[in-house]
């Protein structure tokens, strides 16, 4: 069999925005990725005009049908408003910028296109003769071209550049999630929240987060977020804790909950620990990671090219890491069906420092907004 001629790794915002935008231009490619095709992600992420308007011509759609299609209050012909002040400190959130449901994006964005659910990458080695994609449960697959989108714990990018580390902030955050009768929304929520899709609440240098992830007809889905620096000998900051064991809630953050006072509604209920004890709770690490310019380089070299959280990752917190995903799968696009896949450094030059600026502005916001928020205590 012919080697594809662009395969795609991973079918999340960068890998499902890239492969969309060259089946618009004709160009093939497929898409690999390991989990199956049932909806993952259930939550909100914040969407910028800078990454989503450049899609409105390859959806072919205007802005006010993508936003009825994806704003996570759009059931009630909301537009997934975000407040002033609502974002990390240094994010400019204007008039366009909205809350969008991410598992109905992809699932737009998927629309059309050749995904291989259910392919786990394993290995890829490099020759001569091509590119070979190695496959758990799956024949190898050649290609021409590979484009690592595959996220923040890249097997691509573990494969071929594995001295390419993350690393992980001197950051606590847990994130839970919790589901509410529209009832029970519109008598605890709606007069707090005041149409909006996320609010803040700051203690000393702890950040408390509430926001909407999806809103029906029956119920509402709410997520929240805890947030501080760690400190010194601190129980609750794990850099080394492996991925399976994210689920593993100390019992020192519900105690560390017990003395937050005086919270006002709704912080009052969604922070009470009784009930964080019966949601499903995540202990999150704040990681990043940026390649080096001769690492990445050398790879486009090669016809492979690690982008968006494969390469540049930024804190899941005060990062813009879904909206940079779907700029590089836009302009990665652009750049092959002008320029083709012969000369992918060229790309790599003209993005780099982009990438590392947003890592090292992201990091800094991270910081930033815990400060802010101690100086407003």
């Amino acid at each position: 069999m012919s080697p594809y001629p662009i395969a795609i790794v991973g079918a999340g915002l960068a890998g499902l925005t890239l492969g969309r935008c060259l089946r618009q231009h004709g160009v093939a490619a497929v898409v690999l990725e390991r989990v199956s095709s049932s909806p993952r992600y259930n939550y909100a992420i914040t969407l910028h005009p800078w990454a989503f308007q450049p899609l409105l011509n390859i959806l072919q759609m205007d802005e006010g049908l993508f936003r009825e299609k994806l704003a996570i209050d759009s059931v009630r012909h909301g537009t997934g408003k975000v407040p002033e002040g609502a974002l990390a400190p240094g994010i400019n959130a204007d008039s366009a910028t909205f809350r969008c449901h991410r598992g109905r994006l992809e699932k737009l964005l998927q629309e059309g296109q050749d995904i291989r659910w259910g392919h786990t990458v394993q290995d890829v080695t490099t020759s001569s003769q091509g590119i070979v994609v190695q496959l758990k449960d799956a024949k190898p697959l050649d290609a021409k071209v590979l484009i690592g989108t595959d996220g923040v714990h890249s097997q691509v990018r573990k494969s071929l550049a594995p001295h390419i580390e993350l690393k992980v902030l001197p950051f606590v955050v847990f994130n839970g999630k919790r589901q509410f009768t529209r009832a029970e929304y519109q008598d605890q929520f709606a007069s707090k929240m005041q149409n909006a899709a996320i609010v803040h609440s700051n203690h000393g240098d702890i950040i408390l987060e509430i926001s909407i992830n999806d809103y029906t007809l029956e119920h509402v889905d709410v997520s929240y977020t805890y947030s501080r620096p760690a400190r010194h000998n601190d129980p609750l900051h794990k850099p080394d804790r492996p991925i399976p064991r994210a689920t593993d809630i100390p019992e020192d953050f519900y105690r560390e909950l017990d003395t937050l006072n005086d919270l006002q509604q709704p912080f009052n209920i969604i922070f009470d620990s009784s009930k964080v004890r019966r949601d499903r709770v995540l202990h999150w690490l704040m990681r990043s990671t940026l390649g080096s310019l001769t690492e990445v380089r050398r790879l486009a070299k090669q016809s492979i090219l690690l982008v968006g959280d494969a390469v540049h990752a930024m804190p899941i917190l005060g990062g813009e890491g879904a909206n940079n995903a779907m700029k590089d799968g836009v302009d990665l696009a652009q750049y092959i069906v002008d320029h083709g896949t012969e000369s992918l450094q060229a790309f790599v030059d003209a993005r780099y420092e982009a990438w590392k600026r947003g890592v090292e502005e992201s990091e800094k916001r991270l910081t930033d907004m815990h400060a802010h928020a101690r100086a407003f205590l």
